[in-house]
C-alpha cells in the first residue's frame, strides 16, 4: 500500500503528539483512515481474500493503537472495521450458499445431466453454512479473523476450474471490497450523527435532582446533559478538570452557559467526590456501537 503508508505514519505522529483531540476526531480519522486502507489494498489471488483484508487493516491498527494506547476510541473503531470485514464476507458466504444446490439421490436423470448448477453433498454445504453463520467474536477480532472461504470457490474446484470460476473470483472479490468501503462509509456517519439518538435518551436516565460526574469534555456528554436541561431536569453536575489540557474548565463553562448547575474539581478530589454522586457520564466508542456509558454509582 506505498500510497497510504505516508497518510498512516502522518496519522501515527498525530496520535503520538496527542495533535487530535477528542474521541469524536479520533474515531472519525481512524476510520477515513482505514477506508483509505481498504481502498488502496491490492487483493491478490491468495484464496481467502478478506482474511488478508483483515490482516492489511489490523497491522495497521496494531501501528495506531501502539501510538496512543490511552485513546480508546482508535482499538474500538479498528475493531468494528475488522467486524465489517467479518459481516460483508459471511454475507457473501451465505448469498453463495443459497445459489447452491444440494446432492441428493434422484432417479431423474435429466435433472443430473442437465442442471449446470454447482452442487455440494449435504454435509459439506452444513459445514459451510456452520462456519459462515456462526457469532462473531470480541476477543478475536484484532486476531486470527476466522473468515470462512467463499463457497463459489469450493463449488469450482468440485466442478468446472476453467477462466469462468476466475472471473468469478475477481468480481466477488471487487464486490466484498466495495461493500466493506461502502460499510465503514456510513460508520463515518454513524460517528457524525450519535449525539441526537444518545441526547434523546437524556430525559429516561437522568432524574430530579442528579449528582453527576463527568471527567474531561466531550461533546456527546455535553449534548447530553443539554437535552436534560431542556426537559426541564434538575440536577446538579461536577467536572473533573483533566489536567494538565484542562479540558473540563472548558465543558463547565459551557453548561453554566446553558444554564447548568457545575462545579469543577481537581482530578485528586475525584475520589473524595465519588460516594456522593449518582452517576458518571463518559463518552467512548464501543465495539459495535457508537454509545453513552452511564455507570450508576
Amino acid at each position: 500500500m506505498p500510497d497510504v503508508q505516508p497518510l498512516v505514519r502522518d496519522f501515527v505522529l498525530k496520535l503520538k503528539r496527542r495533535k487530535v483531540e477528542g474521541s469524536h476526531a479520533v474515531a472519525r480519522q481512524t476510520a477515513e483512515l482505514l477506508r483509505s486502507v481498504v481502498s488502496q489494498h491490492r487483493m491478490g489471488s491468495s484464496a481467502n481474500q478478506a482474511a488478508a483484508l483483515a490482516d492489511a487493516v489490523r497491522a495497521v491498527g496494531e501501528q495506531l493503537i501502539a501510538a496512543n494506547p490511552i485513546e480508546l476510541a482508535v482499538g474500538n473503531i479498528v475493531r468494528r472495521v475488522l467486524h465489517i470485514i467479518k459481516e460483508e464476507d459471511i454475507s457473501a458466504t451465505a448469498v453463495g450458499i443459497e445459489g447452491l444446490s444440494v446432492t441428493v439421490d434422484s432417479d431423474d436423470e435429466y435433472d443430473s445431466e442437465h442442471d449446470d448448477r454447482p452442487s455440494l453433498s449435504a454435509a459439506v454445504l452444513a459445514a459451510h453454512a456452520r462456519n459462515a453463520l456462526r457469532a462473531p467474536s470480541l476477543q478475536t477480532l484484532l486476531e486470527d479473523i476466522p473468515v470462512s472461504p467463499a463457497i463459489s470457490r469450493t463449488a469450482s474446484s468440485a466442478g468446472d476450474s476453467d477462466g469462468k470460476s476466475k472471473s468469478g473470483d475477481k468480481s466477488s472479490t471487487r464486490k466484498l471490497k466495495h461493500d466493506v468501503i461502502a460499510a465503514i462509509g456510513d460508520l463515518i456517519d454513524e460517528i457524525d450523527s450519535c449525539y441526537e439518538p444518545i441526547s434523546e435518551q437524556a430525559v429516561e436516565l437522568i432524574h430530579q435532582n442528579e449528582v453527576i460526574l463527568t471527567l474531561g469534555r466531550s461533546r456527546t456528554v455535553k449534548e447530553f446533559l443539554y437535552a436534560a436541561k431542556e426537559k426541564k431536569r434538575s440536577f446538579r453536575v461536577f467536572v473533573a478538570e483533566g489536567a494538565p489540557r484542562y479540558q473540563g474548565h472548558i465543558l463547565a463553562k459551557e453548561l453554566v452557559e446553558k444554564g447548568v448547575q457545575t462545579t469543577v474539581i481537581t482530578d485528586s478530589a475525584v475520589f473524595a467526590m465519588i460516594s456522593r454522586v449518582n452517576m458518571v457520564h463518559m463518552c467512548g466508542y464501543c465495539s459495535f456501537a457508537n454509545s453513552l456509558f452511564l455507570l450508576q454509582i
